[in-house]
């Protein structure tokens, strides 16, 4: 279990925190660093966040993912861009839903044509367990 996360280091503790306290698999986090919140991104440069998957993808190479996140910014893009780059490793995408028309109704019209591999919006992450058992995803 890999957690990646835009958010800086310096909130590790309270991330740690919450994971522990919801009962989240144990795992490695991936948060960036406190320079790169004052760094200028070039136009041509990934996020971050993408970047750290990218990273994780290479180096496990007989591993296939799922992907999980939300719907409130930019997970969808990223990781449908991830999916195209890394055809076969990706075995489905989650996008918890957020209350946002316009940030649902955007992701929808996204991903009414996506194909490449299985991407599902979800309201909870019981919601999210429960379909990925279903569709043997996960154990």
């Amino acid at each position: 279990m890999f957690y990646v996360s835009h958010s800086p280091w310096n909130l590790y503790r309270y991330l740690d925190f919450f994971l522990e306290k919801n009962n989240f698999t144990e795992g490695a986090v991936l948060l960036r660093t406190a320079g790169s919140i004052f760094k200028k991104k070039t136009i041509e440069e990934k996020p971050q966040k993408q970047n750290e998957i990218r990273n994780i993808l290479n180096t496990y190479n007989d591993l296939k993912f799922i992907l999980i996140g939300d719907a409130g910014e930019h997970d969808a893009d990223i990781y449908m861009e991830i999916t195209k780059n890394y055809p076969n490793k990706i075995k489905a995408i989650y996008l918890r839903s957020v209350l946002h028309s316009k940030k649902m109704e955007r992701i929808k019209l996204l991903i009414e044509n996506y194909n490449d591999t299985e991407f599902f919006i979800v309201d909870s992450s019981k919601e999210a367990i429960e379909h990925a058992k279903k569709h043997h995803f996960i154990a």
